[in-house]
């Protein structure tokens, strides 16, 4: 990945986690997605060669666990808004960053199920994806968010990786972070395209996050990034 390149998508892939202004805990700008939580920065992705790790497999930038019947999946790659609403129906769009970045959010309807599923578009193509355990760490959830049963506890990744692992589990599938930021790991790693492939690299990035059981609260995934 270029330097340029590198620096552009800063200010496009994490856009989720961009500061709002003159918001500050101890000097650390603030999410504007999520509650209580620093904004993130840019995590240079570690080049891979064969054979690549778990970080790069397919399997974890396909969202299972979706619907009512927690049967159908999504593919992250290539994906727009429109594919979203079309998978989990009309929601808000929520403008709330710098880039014309916008949100759609979906909480779980189901009793007792507090799940939320937060997807992240610049301008209408796919960048990121949030599963977060506990709705309220949505920023404005009430406002941003609309019910549905096609989302629940049960959303995760075709890889294996889901709410309310254990940490053990989550290092035995991606082995040990790449970078740990206060209770989240994450994993930043990119390989040369395939013949068929868009641009010069695959990027893929995790961030889990762990509550005070050190069981998986949360978990971002890097849907797309753009050349």
């Amino acid at each position: 990945m270029s330097g340029n390149r590198a620096q552009w998508l800063l200010g496009v892939v994490a856009v989720a986690f961009l500061a709002f202004p003159g918001a500050a805990v101890a000097g650390q700008a603030m999410s504007r997605l999520l509650a209580n939580e620093p904004a993130g920065a840019y995590h240079k992705p570690r080049m891979e060669k064969p054979p690549y790790s778990a970080v790069l497999a397919e399997d974890h930038h396909i969202l299972v666990g979706l619907g009512p019947d927690r049967d159908r999946e999504f593919n992250l790659t290539g994906k727009y808004a429109k594919d979203v609403l079309a998978m989990l129906g009309p929601a808000p769009r929520t403008h709330f960053g710098e880039n014309d970045d916008s949100l759609y959010c979906y909480l779980s309807s189901r009793p007792g199920d507090d799940t939320a599923l937060v997807f992240v578009v610049y301008p209408d193509w796919l960048m990121r994806v949030h599963v977060q355990a506990e709705k309220n760490r949505i920023i404005k959830y009430r406002e941003r968010c609309q019910d549905t049963d096609a989302v629940s506890a049960a959303v995760g990744t075709k890889g294996g990786l889901r709410l309310g692992m254990s940490r053990d589990e989550v290092l035995a599938i991606f082995g040990p972070p790449h970078r740990v930021t206060g209770n989240s790991v994450e994993y930043s790693s990119e390989r040369p395209v395939r013949k068929g492939e868009f641009g010069n690299t695959v990027w893929r990035s995790q961030q889990i996050w762990f509550d005070k059981n050190a069981k998986v609260s949360g978990f971002s995934i890097l849907a797309n990034t753009l050349d």
